[in-house]
């Protein structure tokens, strides 16, 4: 058995707080808007401005990187082969995130070659990754950080989709299942329960229908399914678009708090529920250091993002809220939607199954 992770540090209250975001997927409008003039690379501090005090939130912070990050050297592109400069993440650990996620359909976008220029440019940048990996080595190392006297494992897969095409001989480079068969996750999962390698598990799936609001009938299922193997915290990613989260109750008489979608958090896709992404954080408590002592997840908390992606002139990220009280609508390449309208539909939706969530 072979870990990565952080130092212990002994605190009685063995409580955090998990902060989460959605996609950062780069499409050319956004890097091109963080291209410094002189050409000596990308700069993506102005277009990430109004995210930083979100990130002061949160003991640990994993962000789903749907864009490898292999650079310049493997050529920058767009949809539908993705590859983004490798500043941006130098620009997520400057506000502090701890892990990046990998698993999804676009990290093959440049072959096994992309997938391994992005892994040592994250080696580079000290973020450590789950999801994707360089070796059998690699992807049997999992991924357990020790803060606050917890032991949170952090696991990553994707479904099998049109875009992930795994090299003959080379399932390593993606954590990866087919259609609802999640019998490999279910079973990494038990690996970690039954030598009590962790006290939180916490799974990102990338899963779903592209542009649904509502998780289908198979991200439902398999959410329930994992649940009942023993995941403690589900973040989901693929639809691009935010989907309700809800606590699932399962059979070991367990609840599994699961975010179906996080949708797109810096994203240059158009549409107005797809430029709408979330911070979220979610404290986690275990009362005693006893395995079998059950976990406390609540105050699932969301702050609503807004990525301006139409108008090149102001190409960034902004908090929803804030755009609600400066502008009295939104435009569109769709058209003009009343801020505040859009605001309340996005908060109404998002209480659909929690219905005291807190966010703003």
């Amino acid at each position: 058995m072979r870990f990565l992770g952080g130092i212990h540090l002994a605190n009685k209250s063995r409580k955090i707080t998990l902060a989460a975001t959605g996609d950062v997927l780069l499409h050319e409008r956004l890097y091109r808007k963080a291209k410094i003039k002189d050409g000596s690379g990308y700069n993506f501090d102005e277009l990430l401005k109004d995210a930083e005090p979100l990130f002061e939130k949160g003991d640990l912070k994993i962000v789903n990187q749907e864009s490898i990050i292999a650079g310049e050297e493997l050529g920058l592109s767009d949809f539908p082969h993705f590859n983004s400069p490798v500043e941006i993440g130098y620009k997520l650990k400057e506000l502090g995130v701890d892990i990046a996620n990998l698993a999804n359909n676009h990290v093959l976008d440049k072959g096994e070659k992309g997938i391994l220029k992005s892994i040592e440019n994250w080696e580079k940048i000290g973020i450590p990754y789950v999801g994707a990996y360089k070796n059998k080595k690699d992807q049997e190392t999992l991924r357990i950080f020790h803060k606050n006297g917890l032991r949170v494992c952090f696991l990553s897969y994707t479904k099998r989709m049109a875009g992930v095409k795994i090299p003959k001989n080379k399932d390593y480079l993606v954590d990866s299942f087919e259609d609802a068969n999640v019998g490999k996750i279910k079973k990494r999962i038990q690996q970690v329960k039954s030598n009590d390698l962790a006290d939180v598990i916490v799974l990102s799936i990338h899963y779903g229908k592209e542009y649904h609001l509502l998780p289908t009938s198979d991200q439902i299922e398999i959410s329930n399914t994992l649940s009942d193997a023993g995941a403690d915290i589900i973040l989901g990613h693929h639809p691009h678009v935010l989907q309700p989260p809800a606590y699932i109750l399962n059979s070991r008489g367990k609840e599994t708090f699961c975010i179906y979608s996080l949708g797109n958090f810096f994203s240059g896709q158009k549409g107005i529920y797809r430029q709408i992404g979330a911070y979220m954080t979610i404290d986690i408590e275990k009362p005693t250091p006893d395995k079998n002592a059950l976990l406390k997840i609540d105050n699932p908390t969301i702050k609503l993002t807004y990525v301006d992606s139409c108008d090149k002139r102001t190409y960034k990220l902004h908090l929803l809220e804030d755009v609600v009280k400066n502008q009295e609508f939104i435009k569109t390449h769709m058209g003009v939607f009343k801020s505040q309208e859009v605001y309340d539909r996005i908060i109404t939706h998002m209480r659909k199954w929690i219905t005291d969530l807190n966010i703003s």
